[in-house]
């Protein structure tokens, strides 16, 4: 499990480091504490609550082909601005408190390892300039492993502008032998309005996950980032997700602020509401909070 120390050690020792504007160079590390409330109404034994608490961590690096301007608009939005190609990996580590449930169960462990890519043609007069192309694995290995592959292609239909369409595979492997693979395809669309001293990043995307023999898993998102100046943000995100009639609710605020040119904190706090679950007697009812703590360095 990762340290929280570790994450404010790492803000000291950024704070520490002169400052500068362009970058090849992004190091980063986030903390995500989550809390699902179960609540059985109704119930035999009448109505009963319970909480379960998760804690992450994570560490990424990424890497950029080129030197990236951040002369263009917000500093948060640089890379994608300045067309940028990069290579991120990631590693995370988390735990789940199943404990709190019954003291006959012991708490899970987890952890996730892999990198996304982006490459975006760029040249004068090429005829493929402005074209995209992204690439990126996962493998997640708790109670069972998955692995997840994706790979994309998109463009920069304006130079703030881009839309991707996208192709996913998912590979189940539980420890009892079982084994289940999904297919996904999902097509998103990303535009920055410009302002004098910060702008308006917007996004949308829609998506659906094709499960064998079941209904298929339906998505769609919308999302925005206010930038009151180059170096703050405010922003906000909805999400729905169902499959059958059956739904889950998702919204989220964050903040991103740079304290200096080259280092940055973000702060997000978000729920997830689940239609409610009919049981043979009563029902069962479940929310999540989740919280989100991040740092990041540039050089």
């Amino acid at each position: 499990m990762f340290k929280k120390t570790a994450l404010v050690a790492g803000i000291g020792l950024a704070l520490s480091v002169t400052a500068q504007a362009d970058y090849q160079w992004e190091l980063g590390g986030d903390y995500t504490y989550g809390e699902i409330n179960a609540d059985v109404r109704n119930g035999p034994n009448g109505n009963k609550s319970k909480d379960i608490d998760e804690n992450i961590g994570q560490l990424y690096g990424t890497w950029y082909m080129e030197t990236v301007d951040t002369s263009k608009g917000p500093l948060n939005e640089a890379a994608f601005l300045d067309h940028a190609s990069n290579i991120t990996v990631f590693a995370t580590d988390g735990q789940v408190d199943l404990s709190s449930l019954n003291s006959n169960l012991d708490d899970e462990d987890g952890q996730t390892y892999g990198f996304e890519s982006r490459y975006v043609a760029e040249g004068p007069g090429w005829k493929l300039s402005g074209w995209l192309m992204q690439v990126g694995y996962e493998y997640a290995d708790f109670d069972s492993t998955v692995d997840t592959y994706h790979i994309g292609i998109g463009k920069y239909v304006t130079p703030n502008t881009t839309l991707v369409v996208d192709y996913q595979s998912i590979d189940v492997d539980a420890n009892n032998g079982g084994s289940t693979s999904t297919d996904g395809y999902s097509a998103d669309v990303e535009h920055f309005f410009a302002f004098g001293n910060g702008g308006l990043k917007v996004n949308a995307g829609g998506g659906k996950i094709v499960v064998s023999g079941a209904d298929d898993v339906e998505s769609y998102n919308i999302g925005g980032m206010w930038y009151l100046t180059n170096n703050l943000g405010f922003g906000a995100g909805y999400q729905n997700t169902s499959q059958d009639s059956y739904e889950i609710n998702s919204w989220n605020i964050e903040a991103n602020w740079f304290i200096t040119e080259s280092f940055a904190m973000d702060l997000s706090y978000g729920q997830n509401d689940f239609d409610d679950i009919d049981l043979v007697q009563g029902k069962l009812e479940l929310e999540q909070d989740i919280a989100r703590l991040g740092a990041k360095f540039r050089f």
